[in-house]
């Protein structure tokens, strides 16, 4: 059998592989450091995933493309 492109999924998959590593790196470095949110950060993430839902519920007002 020939060679096979890889599919989209398998290339975000090796990207994402690579990504984390870069990231555990510059964890591990001291370049980027990881902390929990505050209660105050928390309440304010809640309440913008809220109002997104709202919004994608709602729908779109407009049709985006035109045939």
């Amino acid at each position: 059998m020939g060679y096979q492109r890889p599919s989209q999924r398998e290339l975000a998959a090796a990207r994402k592989v690579v990504r984390q590593d870069e990231m555990d790196r510059a964890i591990a470095e001291g370049r980027l450091t990881v902390r929990t949110m505050t209660v105050k950060e928390r309440a304010e993430s809640d309440a913008r995933w809220a109002a997104a839902s709202k919004a994608r519920a709602r729908g779109r007002k407009t049709a985006r493309y035109y045939r």
